[in-house]
């Protein structure tokens, strides 16, 4: 092996950034991930490049970081529904997934959906996936780390290996399972929540160190110990859950009960509490409470409807109930947001 000190000014000094960091046919990058969702280059330097995402469903933005010879790292800002719906399976290459705040959907194979919310990590190979992700609210803020291993180098094999990172049995733990989700965890949250706060000027050297950090704990990460889930719901019920969403958000001045939409959607009570907060993350009382408050907060900004108009709009018969509701939510009854804003 060659001398250590050697090998880290080696990779530490070599260019693993580029000015086509889209890859050729027969090659992968991260950039593959989010499909023709990928509508231009925003900016790019020595350390970065910035995407901007657009479609049907909405915009989003990244930015990515080539962060060692086969590892880059993404910053994620979705507004958008999907980004890509036709992710073709990668050869050698290891997917890893942090969740800061809202909601993704991931289907791997045919019929088996995976959702992370906030503070979870999720990993999986490529190898053999046809990977797709939606964002179930339109909204998604989180990291990737992708590993093509076979862009690893040999000397930054040789670091890893110094650095006691084991890079086959990552590979080998992602593969043990189509997709492993770690639910919230301190250790993880310390990795990524810095990342979210780190100064401009250090960033790039900071997700170097981070991300040798994410490395280390994967390689003695066993996810039986950890509270890890493969979460998966059926396809027929994922497609109703769906169908209900959209009635509700359709008819969001009305309050239906469970029993209402068991009843007109047929699907057992039980299953219909479950799945819906698997995929929205909150039961359907909370969730519309929340969504009504919303489009409260927007009428506020763009209309000059009263107070009782925009409570009869969103369904509060009593504007009293929705002025404690929209305080309670946003901190300051609606009149005084209303001239703040």
């Amino acid at each position: 092996m060659n001398n250590p000190y050697e090998l880290v000014k080696n990779i530490l000094q070599s260019d693993t950034t580029n000015d086509k960091p889209v890859s050729s046919p027969d090659t992968f990058a991260s950039i593959d991930l989010y499909g023709a969702s990928v509508h231009g280059k925003e900016e790019s330097d020595d350390t970065r490049h910035c995407f901007h995402l657009e479609n049907e469903s909405g915009v989003g933005d990244i930015t990515l970081y080539p962060v060692f010879p086969g590892i880059e790292l993404v910053y994620n800002d979705m507004h958008m529904a999907y980004c890509n719906k036709n992710q073709q399976p990668a050869s050698d290459v290891v997917e890893i997934n942090y969740c800061k705040e809202g909601r993704s959907e991931c289907l791997f194979g045919e019929h088996q959906y995976c959702y992370m919310s906030a503070g979870d990590l999720s990993f999986c190979s490529l190898q053999d996936n046809a990977h797709q992700s939606e964002f179930p609210t339109s909204h998604y803020h989180g990291i990737t780390v992708t590993i093509d291993f076979s862009k690893i180098t040999e000397e930054m094999a040789h670091i890893l290996e110094l650095l006691t990172v084991d890079l086959a049995r990552i590979k080998d733990l992602s593969s043990q399972r189509d997709f492993t989700i770690i639910r919230a965890n301190p250790t993880i949250e310390h990795i990524f929540s810095e990342l979210y706060t780190v100064p401009e000027k250090i960033r790039f050297g900071y997700i170097r160190v981070k991300v040798l950090e994410l490395l280390l704990i994967l390689t003695e990460l066993n996810p039986t110990e950890e509270k890890s889930e493969h979460n998966h719901f059926s396809e027929s019920q994922i497609a109703v859950i769906k169908e209900i969403h959209a009635f509700l958000i359709k008819h969001f001045e009305k309050h239906y009960t469970i029993d209402d939409l068991s009843d007109r959607f047929e699907i057992s009570p039980t299953v219909l509490k479950k799945c819906f907060k698997g995929v929205y993350g909150d039961s359907i009382y909370s969730y519309m409470k929340l969504y009504r408050l919303q489009v409260a907060e927007k009428m506020l900004r763009e209309t000059n409807d009263s107070v009782a108009e925009i409570a009869d709009h969103i369904g509060y018969l009593n504007p009293n109930k929705f002025t404690s509701a929209f305080c309670a939510t946003y901190g300051v009854p609606p009149t005084e947001y209303r001239k703040k804003v």
